[in-house]
């Protein structure tokens, strides 16, 4: 474990996950969380944060290498909890650092329902519904009103501004089977347990509104859809998501670039 700044008395912590593997990534953050909830505590997370690009000091050429970062935060910890934590053991390459909630996010991990540099309400709509969707592919927690309840407390703004994540989450988890019947139709030569968490929560967002809501212009949610996956995904991403969607999009018989209606 990197560090554990963890203030004594203090029941709420915040586990930062850093390493340069996406799956080494996704992998401490499922065994992080699996470790801590089973101590009885809830758990929001693991959320997927923006990847960075860091420069590999130790090089004379200037590598840069790409940084995949993961946040939980433990509503309330207990001795047992930080117990399990230390008895953890990760992957070479990743770091953890358990730190108090109201310590400032480093700039390369900004907080939850962050998002890209270009903000506005459906995207960062888009963001939050990604983000929870991956943490509930991890959790898979029985209890969704307390889930939504506890994640949308940590946003940004109140719960009524992510009024559209909630109508995407609670479309993409009622229609789940037949989303990721799109994914293995038209994920090419690529199994569907391989595919990246974050891509996969990225599609399943994207399938939906392009299956469901006819309203939105087919490569606007594409577009978006392509923009989260570089911003939180890895370099090849964006590639893979646009080729999957726009498989799809060709089947639905729409104007790509109009509403229906419109």
């Amino acid at each position: 474990m990197a560090s554990d700044t963890h203030t004594p008395g203090s029941t709420r912590i915040r586990i930062r996950i850093k390493g340069p593997d996406f799956r080494l990534a996704d992998q401490a953050a499922a065994e992080v969380t699996h470790s801590v909830t089973a101590t009885g505590v809830r758990v929001l997370g693991p959320l997927p944060l923006p990847s960075s690009v860091e420069a590999l000091r130790a090089s004379a050429s200037y590598d840069e290498l790409r940084c995949h970062h993961r946040l939980l935060e433990v509503i309330e910890s207990k001795p047992q909890t930080i117990d399990a934590l230390r008895r953890l053991n990760l992957p070479a390459g990743i770091e953890i650092a358990v730190v108090a909630p109201d310590e400032p996010a480093e700039p390369s991990a900004p907080e939850p329902g962050a998002a890209p540099a270009k903000r506005n309400r459906r995207r960062d709509n888009r963001v939050a519904a990604m983000q929870f969707l991956y943490s509930w592919e991890t959790q898979r927690q029985g209890d969704l009103v307390t889930a939504l309840y506890d994640f949308f407390s940590e946003q940004a703004h109140d719960r009524e501004y992510y009024a559209f994540a909630e109508e995407l989450i609670h479309g993409v988890l009622r229609d789940l089977a037949l989303i990721d019947e799109v994914v293995v139709r038209f994920a090419q030569n690529w199994a569907f347990e391989r595919v990246a968490k974050v891509d996969l929560a990225t599609l399943r967002l994207a399938i939906f509104e392009l299956m469901r809501r006819t309203d939105i212009p087919p490569v606007v949610t594409i577009n978006e859809a392509i923009d989260i996956a570089k911003v939180f995904s890895t370099e090849e991403s964006k590639r893979f998501v646009n080729g999957i969607l726009d498989r799809y999009k060709a089947t639905l018989g729409r104007d790509p670039r109009k509403a229906e209606g419109a």
